[in-house]
Parts: C-alpha cells; structure tokens; sequence
C-alpha cells in the first residue's frame, strides 16, 4: 500500500504543476508514514545514497558540456559536419543529426544537446532554407541518441541503483545510439525522396572551407574517443576519465583562445545548477527507492505477472507501456529513479540481461521528452528558438515511426545492447 500511495501522489501532483522535486519528497513522505518509519529516514536515506563514486562522474560529464558550449565547440563540430555532408542534398540535416551524435559523447544529456545545437542547428537551417518547426524537431529527435552514446548521465544513474558496470553500461549504449542514428538519417532521406518534407539543393563547400572547418572541429570530435578509449583500455575508471574529459575541453580551449574567466564562470556556474537538480533527485529517488523496496513491491509485482505470463519479452513490452505512461507526467530522471526498483527486479527474475534493460528502460523513458504534456524536450527547444509549441509537436510526428521501431528492436534483439560489452570489457 505504501508504494501504491506515493505514486498516487506523484500522478496527482505532477498535473498541478507541483515542482518535480517538492513533489518527490511528499511522495517519499508519504511512503515513510505508511510504513511506519520516522520521518528522519527520509534525511538519512538522502545523504546517505549519494555517497557513491560512480555518480562523481555526473558532475564532471556535465561540466564538459558547458564548457564546450562556452568555448564554442559546439559550433566547430557542426561547422565540420555540414562541410562534411553538404555535397548531398538535406546535408544540413543529416549534419544535425551527426552532430547530436557527437555532441551526446561528450555531454551525455539530451537537455545538454538541445541546448547546445538547438539555437546553431535551427539558426543555420533555417537560414538555408529548412521549415524552422521541422529543423527544431530534428534537434529533439537527435537529442534521444544522446543518453545512449557514451558518456550517459542515465546510465550512470541506473548502474549505480542496479548495481552493475558503469562501463558495461557505457559501452552497451554504443550500438543502439548508433543505430538510432542511422535510421534517423535514413528517415531524413525518406521525407525528402518522397516529398514529405522539402530539402534545400546541396551547398558543396570550397576545398579551402572544408580545410578549415577540419582544423578547426576535429579536435572537439575526438573528445568522445579520448574518453571511450581511456574507459576500455583500464586506464581510467569511468569516473576518472570524466575528469580527464573536463582537463581535454580545458586544453582545447586554451589552444583555440577561447577561454576567459568570464566564460568559465558561466560553464561552472550551469554546471553546479544541474548538477543540483540531478543529485537532489537522486537522493530522493533513493528514499522511494527504500520504500519500494522494504515493501517487497517487485516482488508482489512479480507474483501478480507469473500468473498470466511466462515470456519475458511480453513482461518487457509491459514495463515499456508503463514507462511510456510515466513519461506523460514525469521528467527523465525521476521516471528513472522510480521504475528501476519497482521494474529492475522484476525484469531480471523471468531472465531478462539487466544490461539490455538497462538500455531499453533509458530509451522508452526518454521518449517521455518528444510527447505533450510534459514534453520537456519539446519546451526547451521552443524555449531556446521561440517557436510555437503546437508547430513542433506536430513536426515532431515525422520521427514518431523511428522511435516505435528503435524502441522495438531494443526489446526484441538483446545482442544490440549485450554483444559489445561482451567482446570489449569480458
């Protein structure tokens, strides 16, 4: 009954536009009362659980991406991307993708992204000739690839709570995000054979532009590679090599003459903002997290599943529904925080790899930032660019087939997720 009311009063709640932290800690609250614990619990459950290593890395990681926001890094690598791609017709479009791709191995947040490229991807778009509500919708839907490609805030969340490899988890990411990647560009390329959606003609660049676009954005996209190959290698820990990200960005600004006590400032300064809110969640998702378990709710759930089903796979489809149900009330984070304690062990009883759920969870909870009410993605990139909501939203449908189908082979194809940490780091 404890876990049933406090997400009864996070699904009351969160409608009233209660903020997401007030309405966390009620919910935590209210969990201990029904439990009959004292309310310093909910003090010590906070400070305890955030004592882990591997969550120093959230800070670091978020670091990085300010800093490459502040340095202007953002701009070099979608400068090199579009001299890279502009010889094809859409190139502009495929070069936001590509640089979403990118951009998510160094920030590791969806949010971060949109952030970043949004006002430089829908600026340049629709200066070539793009419909603006399309260009903003082409940011959010590559921003999904982000939490997927390493480094991850969201995997890091979900290995610490389950327990398992932050590395494996990073590395496990690397396909899928890929793959999202490619069926996104493959999309783009449809919209524009069929003439859903029309495509400026291809701008080539000058041999002398694409030189120096490549000096100038090829040490930034290397940042993704000098932390991945640090991790796999056993030089650093993930933790570690967020630190060696931040000392990267850091030398890249000094050579490029970007860095200035004020634009440091500005990137700490956003940096210690988010990571606030990250941290602060996470310790009162941890004190849900108490409550759930000390309940036995998965394990009530596993009992109620078995009796009308053995497949994992339709468990698996089960949890996903719900996780999507989630989205519509509840930001990226908490939904996470919530579901892998009540879903995590659930999942793993009928034999489900917490790896692959681990990718699956991350991806269905994070569709949660293309669709209304919440729609967080949706309002920071209307946010950034002050385009209409509705225009954005209904862009936003023409990627909707993607997300169904990535979604799907996440579910249904384990080796996408489970093969690469198996070759790389076992």
């Amino acid at each position: 009954m404890a876990t049933v009311a406090m997400i009864a009063v996070l699904l009351i709640l969160m409608p009233l536009r209660v903020p997401v932290c007030v309405t966390m800690g009620a919910s935590g609250m209210v969990g201990l009362m029904m439990l009959g614990m004292p309310l310093n619990t909910l003090v010590r459950y906070m400070a305890t659980d955030v004592r882990s290593v591997p969550l120093l890395a959230i800070p670091f990681f978020v670091l990085t991406g300010s800093l490459m926001n502040e340095f202007n890094m953002t701009g070099r690598i979608f400068d090199f991307l579009k001299a890279l791609v502009g010889y094809f017709s859409g190139g502009l479009a495929q070069a936001a993708i590509l640089a979403a791709l990118v951009f998510g191995g160094i920030s590791g947040s969806a949010i971060a992204t949109i952030a970043g490229l949004g006002a430089i991807t829908v600026h340049a778009m629709t200066r070539a000739g793009y419909r603006p509500e399309f260009s903003a919708s082409l940011v959010i839907a590559g921003s999904l690839m982000d939490p997927l490609i390493p480094p991850s805030i969201m995997f890091i969340l979900y290995a610490v709570q389950m327990n398992v490899s932050v590395a494996d988890m990073f590395v496990a990411g690397i396909v899928p995000g890929v793959m999202l990647a490619v069926l996104f560009l493959v999309n783009n390329m449809v919209l524009n054979r069929l003439r859903i959606e029309r495509f400026p003609p291809a701008e080539p660049p000058s041999l002398r532009e694409f030189g120096r676009s490549l000096l100038a954005g090829f040490p930034a996209l290397l940042t993704p590679i000098v932390i991945m190959r640090s991790m796999t290698t056993g030089i650093v820990t993930p933790t570690e090599a967020s630190v060696l990200a931040v000392l990267y960005t850091l030398l890249l600004g000094i050579l490029h003459r970007e860095m200035s006590w004020k634009r440091l400032f500005r990137g700490f300064e956003e940096s210690v903002r988010a990571t606030s809110l990250i941290m602060y969640i996470t310790a009162l998702g941890s004190v849900m997290g108490f409550v759930m378990t000390s309940e036995g709710a998965a394990q009530a759930a596993a009992q109620w599943m078995v009796t009308f089903t053995d497949s994992k796979y339709v468990v698996l489809t089960l949890v996903a529904l719900a996780l999507l149900f989630l989205g519509i009330f509840l930001e990226a984070v908490p939904v996470m925080l919530i579901a892998v304690p009540l879903f995590g062990p659930l999942v793993i009883s009928y034999g489900v790899d917490p790896i692959h759920f681990g990718v699956v969870l991350t991806f269905a909870i994070l569709l949660g930032i293309v669709h209304p009410p919440i729609g967080l993605g949706i309002f920071a990139v209307c946010a950034t660019t002050r385009l209409p909501m509705e225009k954005v939203v209904r862009a936003t449908l023409l990627f909707y087939p993607v997300f169904l189908l990535c979604l799907l082979l996440l579910m249904f194809i384990p080796a996408l997720s489970t093969w690469l940490p198996r070759v790389m780091l076992h």
